[in-house]
C-alpha cells in the first residue's frame, strides 16, 4: 500500500492549526506542534478518536534546536512533505521582543530546518498577515529585518522599534507585529527560489480578522481591530476553515506553478484600508 503524505502543523492547538488538522488530515499523516503540552495531546487524542492519523506530537518552542530535529525526523526523508505553520503571537498576547522571536527568528529557523529534508513536491504554508500589507518600513529597518538569524538581531530590531516612538509597551508591540509579518513575507519571497531548485514550493497567507481565540482577543484589547472588521468588505470576519481551505488549495496540485508570493485572505480589508488611504 502507498504510504500517505506528512503534514507539519505548527501552533496545532490554536484555532487554525486545529482546522488545518482536520483539513488536512482527512488525506495526509499528521505531525503535530504547539507550546501548550496539554492543548496539544488533548488536540491528539481527539483527533485519534475521530479516525485521524497522527503519526507524532511535539510540544515546545520551535526556536529549540533538538525539537527542530525530532519533527524533522517525524517528516522522514525521500517523499514530498507539507507544511502549515499557523504558530505566532499577536500584539495583544505578548511583548515586542517576544513576538519577534516568535513570528520571525522561529520561522526562519524552521524554514532552513525543513531544508535538507525537500524533495519534490514538497510544500510549504506559512501563516503572515494583513498587518504584513500595510505598510513597508524604512530602508535601513528592512535590511535589518532581512537576516533574522544574525547575531544581535533583536537587540538591533527593538532598538529600531524604539526610535520609531511606538508609545508604550503596547504600541511597540503592534509595531513589531506588524513587521514581523511583513518579514514573513519577505522571507518565504526569498526562500521560494532555492526551494525550487529542489522542487519545492512556499507560499503564504496573510489572514484578515479570523475569529480564533488569539482573533477574539485582538478584537477585545487591541485598539482598531473591531472598526477594521466591521469594515471588511466581505461583511463578516474570517473563520479558521476560511484560512485552512485556502491552505489546502495552494498546497495541491491545482496549486502547482504558484510559489513565492502571498495569498490575502482577509475580506478585503487590505484593499478598503488602501483604498480610503489607510
Amino acid at each position: 500500500m502507498q504510504s500517505r503524505r506528512r503534514v507539519l502543523i505548527t501552533g496545532s492547538a490554536g484555532g487554525m492549526g486545529q482546522a488545518c488538522a482536520r483539513l488536512f488530515g482527512a488525506t495526509q499523516d499528521l505531525v503535530l506542534t504547539d507550546v501548550d503540552a496539554t492543548r496539544l495531546e488533548a488536540l491528539a487524542g481527539d483527533l485519534r478518536e475521530e479516525g485521524y492519523t497522527v503519526l507524532a506530537t511535539h510540544a515546545g518552542d520551535l526556536g529549540d534546536e533538538a525539537l527542530l530535529a525530532d519533527m524533522m525526523g517525524a517528516l522522514g526523508t525521500g517523499s514530498p512533505v507539507t507544511l502549515i505553520h499557523t504558530a505566532g503571537l499577536s500584539p495583544a498576547q505578548a511583548d515586542a521582543r517576544t513576538i519577534m522571536t516568535v513570528n520571525l527568528v522561529a520561522t526562519e529557523r524552521l524554514l532552513r530546518g525543513m531544508e535538507p529534508i525537500l524533495s519534490l513536491g514538497s510544500v510549504a504554508i506559512v501563516v503572515a498577515s494583513m498587518a504584513g500589507h500595510m505598510a513597508a518600513p524604512p530602508r535601513d529597518i528592512s535590511a535589518l529585518l532581512d537576516d533574522p538569524l544574525a547575531a544581535g538581531f533583536l537587540d538591533r530590531t527593538m532598538a529600531a522599534i524604539d526610535d520609531m516612538g511606538t508609545g508604550g509597551a503596547a504600541g511597540a508591540a503592534g509595531l513589531s507585529y506588524t513587521l514581523s509579518k511583513w518579514a514573513v513575507i519577505r522571507l518565504v519571497e526569498r526562500h521560494s527560489v532555492a526551494w525550487a531548485r529542489r522542487g519545492a514550493r512556499i507560499v503564504s497567507i496573510s489572514p484578515g480578522v479570523i475569529l480564533t481565540p488569539m482573533g477574539r482577543r485582538e478584537l477585545a484589547e487591541t485598539p482598531g481591530t473591531r472598526q477594521f472588521a466591521e469594515a471588511t468588505p466581505a461583511g463578516r470576519p474570517g473563520r479558521a476553515t476560511d484560512i485552512a481551505m485556502a491552505a489546502r488549495f495552494l498546497a495541491s496540485d491545482e496549486a502547482s506553478f504558484i510559489t513565492g508570493c502571498d495569498l490575502r485572505v482577509d475580506g478585503g480589508g487590505v484593499a478598503f484600508m488602501r483604498q480610503r488611504g489607510g
